[in-house]
């Protein structure tokens, strides 16, 4: 696989998973019950999103020939993917609240892209 697949795919992933986090985080701040389907729907893009964005990732590292020793800049971005997928629970328990959940969503998010293009460490 090239590097443009994987990074294609890290942003499909990333697309996924807030398409998950997205799908729960309104219906919950608008007081909607989901069926049983449609929350599942949400879980399972999220999952999936985490899954492409972890294969993406790492196939990029790889194509880049730096999976031996991860920098600084990786750890970080592997970190914030689990904060992420720890997200889920706090959007189904508290996504009544809304705002400063998905605030802090898109910094997480916005902060592992700008690791990702400045790479500072």
């Amino acid at each position: 696989m090239t590097f443009e697949f994987y990074k294609i795919l890290h942003m499909l992933g990333l697309i996924t998973l807030f398409f998950g986090f997205g799908g729960l985080l309104v219906t919950s701040y608008a007081g909607i019950t989901l069926n049983a389907k449609a929350r599942m729907m949400s879980f399972a893009t999220h999952g999936m999103g985490l899954l492409f964005l972890l294969i993406g990732g790492f196939g990029m590292l790889a194509k880049m020939g730096i999976m031996k020793q991860l920098p600084g800049w990786a750890l970080a971005k592997l970190g914030i993917w689990v904060l992420m997928g720890a997200g889920i629970s706090i959007v189904k328990r508290k996504g009544h609240i809304g705002w400063p959940i998905a605030i802090l969503l898109f910094g997480l998010g916005t902060t592992a892209a700008i690791l990702a293009i400045t790479k500072p460490f």
